[in-house]
């Protein structure tokens, strides 16, 4: 217990924070450096072949993610939250600040401060964000353990499928069960309140909440299991469509690596992302991109040149598919607003977007 209190100490310090960015950033400045400009000739002259394939494969990405988290905030809050564009550009929007920002604020700040302004209070937001999170998280910490195998001790390609969809099916009957589900959401509920970076958040003026005085309870709202599995589909889905994007990315810069490879090194560079303290993950992501391939057998150029076009490339497209996710908005008609009180805390309705099925009252006492 001592332990983890200085671990939370220690991230919660401000020149500790900054130490571990600057580090993050040297890593990235070395790597690219290390591809020189050979990585960057091939990436300018990709192939089309596979740069088009991994950018419908990105938008594909934003689809699923979007409609999972749709799923899970309605689930949350008991009704419509709004349109699937709605959703889509709020997610796009979401990424494409990731980009410039560090993950933990663009997720952990962006987000539920969007999610707000379709009618749920700031703490039930961050309650959808966490556990939109953690089907990514289940999902990727199953798949680690296989990939890890095919890549390190050369197991089969069968096996390695096989023992990922055993896991996988095994993470399935363990969400579908209800004791783990109250486990679940106990676990998120105390990630939601002890985590340093709902901390840091805190810090902010703008988004000052205590979560340990939410009387309502965020971790009491409830998902069905139907909706759980259907969440969990859908993880599969977008997770699915990450890995293509990767391979075809692989394929623009002349890498002709099976489709395996990347499969089995996605789950270990994704997991990554968690301690990343920098924009996009910069250095720690690419850093474990790089060392992965490594592991699985490419040469240390074509290593390098992939996590340099796979930086410039998500990142293009990104930005292109957040500009078109505005242009979808803008499709959108503006629902009307209300603002009503409910148990001392102002909350925001949509009319006309399910309001009638808020706890039976048309409130929302997030």
């Amino acid at each position: 217990m001592r332990t983890l209190t200085r671990v939370r100490e220690a991230i919660r310090d401000r020149p500790y924070r900054l130490l571990l960015q600057l580090l993050s950033l040297i890593l990235f400045g070395a790597i690219l450096w290390l591809g020189g400009p050979h990585a960057w000739r091939q990436i300018l002259a990709g192939d089309p072949r596979g740069i088009l394939p991994s950018f419908l494969v990105s938008g594909l990405a934003g689809v699923v993610a979007a409609t999972r988290l749709r799923l899970v905030a309605g689930t949350v809050a008991g009704r419509d939250l709004g349109s699937w564009r709605r959703f889509y550009h709020l997610n796009m929007t979401a990424r494409a600040l990731g980009l410039v920002v560090p993950r933990s604020l663009s997720v952990l700040a962006g987000k539920p401060v969007a999610l707000r302004t379709l009618g749920l209070s700031l703490k039930r937001s961050l309650w959808v964000v966490v556990v939109d999170n953690l089907f990514d998280l289940g999902l990727l910490g199953a798949l680690a353990l296989p990939s890890l195998l095919f890549l390190k001790s050369g197991i089969s390609t069968g096996g390695c499928i096989a023992l990922a969809l055993g896991l996988a099916l095994v993470l399935a009957g363990g969400l579908w069960w209800d004791a783990v589900l109250r486990r679940l959401r106990s676990l998120a509920g105390w990630m939601a309140r002890r985590t340093a970076l709902v901390t840091a958040l805190q810090e902010l003026p703008y988004l000052q909440f205590d979560l340990t005085g939410d009387k309502h309870g965020i971790g009491e709202a409830s998902c069905a299991r139907s909706a759980v599995l259907q969440a969990l589909g859908l993880s599969v889905l977008l997770n699915a469509a990450l890995i293509a994007r990767f391979y075809f990315i692989a394929r623009a810069v002349g890498l002709t690596y099976p489709w395996t490879l990347f499969a089995a090194a996605f789950p270990v560079t994704q997991l990554s992302l968690v301690l990343a303290v920098t924009p996009g993950g910069l250095g720690l992501f690419d850093a474990g991109w790089y060392g992965v391939l490594l592991l699985g057998g490419v040469p240390d150029q074509e290593a390098l040149t992939f996590v340099i076009a796979q930086r410039a490339y998500v990142f293009v497209f990104v930005l292109a598919w957040a500009g078109f996710s505005a242009l979808l908005s803008l499709t959108q008609k503006e629902p009307l607003r209300c603002t009503v009180k409910g148990k001392g805390e102002e909350s925001l309705l949509l009319a006309g977007e399910g309001s009638s099925h808020l706890n039976g009252k048309g409130q929302d006492h997030a």
